[in-house]
C-alpha cells in the first residue's frame, strides 16, 4: 500500500482531538464490555446522510442491525459526520476506493467513496460494484435503508472467519 498524507491538516488535528475524547467508549464497544447502541447510531447516521444528500448504503454490522440482528462483535461523508471524525477523510491509498473516513456516531462508522471494480477482486464484497447492483431496501424507522443481500454479507463474514456473525445471518435466512 502506498503511503499518503491527509490533504487537509485541520481534519487530522480535529480527528485527533475527537479520538482523545471518544477513545474510551470506542474501545469499550470494540472489546465488547459495552453494547453497541445500534439504534442511536443508526438514527444519527441515517439522519446525517439523508440531510447531507449522500448516496449511501450500509454494510457490515450496521446492515445486520437494521435487519434486527445486533452483532456482538469523500467530502459529503465528512460534512455529514460533522465534528465526530476520528480518522480524517483522505485519499484511500488503495485500489478499491478513492476515499476513506471514520467517525464515531454512538458507534464506529466507516465509509468509502468512489468504490472501484477492484473492490470485488479477487472475491465479491458487500461494498463493491456487485453489492451496489443488488442492494435491498429495508424499512427502518423513518428511512428506507439500502443494504447488500445477505448472501454477500454471509460470504464476506465466512471469509473473515466470523463464525458468530455467519450463524446470526443463517438464523435470518
Amino acid at each position: 500500500m502506498k503511503s499518503f498524507r491527509c490533504p487537509v491538516p485541520e481534519q487530522a488535528a480535529r480527528a485527533f482531538a475527537n479520538v482523545q475524547q471518544l477513545l474510551e467508549p470506542l474501545l469499550r464497544q470494540c472489546l465488547g464490555t459495552t453494547a453497541v447502541p445500534w439504534e442511536a447510531a443508526l438514527n444519527e447516521v441515517c439522519g446525517r446522510l439523508e440531510s447531507g444528500g449522500v448516496d449511501w448504503w450500509l454494510c457490515g454490522s450496521a446492515a445486520l442491525a437494521v435487519r434486527g440482528v445486533a452483532d456482538a462483535r469523500c467530502g459529503r461523508g465528512r460534512r455529514a459526520a460533522g465534528g465526530r471524525l476520528i480518522e480524517p477523510v483522505c485519499p484511500a491509498g488503495w485500489p478499491i476506493s478513492n476515499w476513506w473516513g471514520r467517525a464515531f456516531l454512538h458507534a464506529r462508522v466507516e465509509w468509502v467513496g468512489g468504490v472501484t471494480p477492484a473492490a470485488d477482486e479477487p472475491q465479491v464484497t458487500d461494498y463493491g460494484p456487485a453489492a451496489a447492483n443488488s442492494l435491498q431496501a429495508i424499512r427502518w424507522r423513518a428511512w428506507d435503508v439500502r443494504v447488500p443481500p445477505l448472501h454477500l454479507q454471509r460470504a464476506v463474514s465466512a471469509r473473515r472467519g466470523m463464525a458468530d456473525r455467519v450463524a446470526l445471518i443463517d438464523r435470518l435466512g
